[in-house]
């Protein structure tokens, strides 16, 4: 089985495949100074969750946006399962050339999610990936990656507000039934909750705008299912399009 890990700033999402099936997925939160026989700990655990354990993993593959997780991530699999994991980025060639002025500013998530995008999906697509940043990531008809947008995260972004402002508090985030809060609370979530869904249907409004008209919009990510349901440019809500993508750039990789 493969075992792929997506390393984000705040979440560790897992998945295990069989094929090109997803068996168990799992998520955990990100600790940065975690050592690999601590990751270990914590991935059997996981891998129990289903009745399994490292005997059944025979490859890994890693994308990863905290460095030194990703040395501890290598440390575990030469440990646990006798091999280097393969760990994407720029210089790994997954089919999706990279068109930005310097290739190695661009996030592994950000390659995974343009590979998996556009082989299920095909282009022109954009993928809108609402993680601890939102990414807005545009691919071409022919499935090259031309670059973006990066936004703050919704409730990141109402999180500093509320350290900041005196008088103002963190609030449950959803959508409130009208823009004219008559309390605090629906003031923050008029500002934040509307502001933040304008600001992605804006922004795709501006990629059609600027290159195609006929732009599929996919997202994933921990708040892709709530903005899918409240934008009508947004095609299709997939939640595992980033794990999807590490096995399709494994298999890939296998193949050259």
């Amino acid at each position: 089985m493969l075992l792929a890990v997506d390393v984000g700033n705040t979440q560790i999402a897992v998945g295990l495949f069989d094929g090109s099936e997803l068996k168990a997925h799992w998520r955990i939160a990100t600790r940065s100074d975690q050592t690999g026989d601590e990751l270990a700990v914590v991935f059997s655990e996981l891998l129990g969750l289903s009745g399994l354990g490292f005997r059944e993993i025979r490859e890994m593959v890693v994308a990863s946006v905290v460095p030194s997780l990703t040395s501890s991530i290598i440390e575990m699999a030469d440990k646990v399962i006798g091999a280097r994991p393969m760990v994407v980025g720029p210089g790994i060639k997954t089919g999706i050339p990279i068109l930005y002025d310097n290739p190695h500013e661009v996030g592994a998530d950000r390659i995974v999610n343009a590979v998996s995008g556009f082989q299920k999906y095909g282009g022109p697509l954009i993928i809108v990936d609402f993680g601890t940043a939102t990414t807005f990531n545009l691919i071409s008809e022919d499935g090259r990656f031309l670059g973006g947008a990066i936004a703050p995260q919704m409730e990141l972004a109402a999180s500093a507000l509320a350290q900041r402002a005196a008088q103002l508090y963190e609030v449950e985030l959803r959508c409130p039934e009208s823009v004219i809060g008559k309390t605090t609370d629906d003031n923050i979530r008029s500002g934040f909750v509307l502001g933040f869904l304008d600001l992605v249907s804006g922004l795709i409004r501006r990629f059609r705008a600027e290159y195609a008209q006929d732009l599929k919009v996919i997202v994933t990510g921990g708040r892709g299912e709530f903005f899918a349901k409240h934008i009508k440019e947004i095609s299709v809500y997939d939640p595992h399009l980033t794990l999807q993508g590490l096995r399709i750039a494994w298999e890939l990789r296998r193949k050259l």
